[in-house]
């Protein structure tokens, strides 16, 4: 698999810790540890945490624990990652096969759009129409990829 620059992560890992004021954040500051484990009680359990590394797909409690908030869940169905991208790169690689077409909603985090072409899909752009204050969906632009899915 050949997988294209993704500029803009390059671009935002490049600077974004350069910066005092990074403007194009979409997250927040990260707390301190100290802010974290504010009373000694606290301080005791961190400080006493192993570190290591957990089961990869998240352990068997906190995967039962997702899946109780979901009626009919197990935690076999539950997938725990480090993160959205490490979720869109699992999603994609499970659906996704060579000469698919993917349509992609623009503008978006491009991280899918890289992946997908990866995966050898043919993606095609779905443009957001930008008005004074938003963005509105366009549903007719979408309309010639509304074809009942393959199984």
């Amino acid at each position: 698999m050949r997988l294209e620059p993704f500029a803009m992560e390059r671009l935002q890992s490049t600077w974004e810790n350069r910066v005092a004021w990074n403007l194009a954040e979409s997250g927040v500051h990260p707390l301190r540890l100290e802010e974290l484990a504010v009373s000694q009680e606290d301080r005791a359990a961190l400080f006493g945490q192993e570190l290591g590394y957990t089961q990869t797909n998240g352990t068997h409690e906190l995967r039962a624990a997702i899946a109780s908030m979901y009626p009919g869940a197990r935690p076999e169905n539950i997938e725990v990652t480090n993160g959205g991208s490490e979720a869109n790169c699992i999603a994609l690689w499970h659906l996704v096969e060579p000469g698919d077409e993917v349509v992609m909603m623009l503008p978006n985090y491009m991280q899918m759009r890289g992946l997908a072409r990866a995966l050898g899909a043919v993606v095609q752009a779905w443009p957001l129409i930008e008005e004074a204050t938003r963005w509105r969906v366009d549903v007719e632009a979408l309309m010639p990829w509304s074809r009942p899915a393959r199984n």
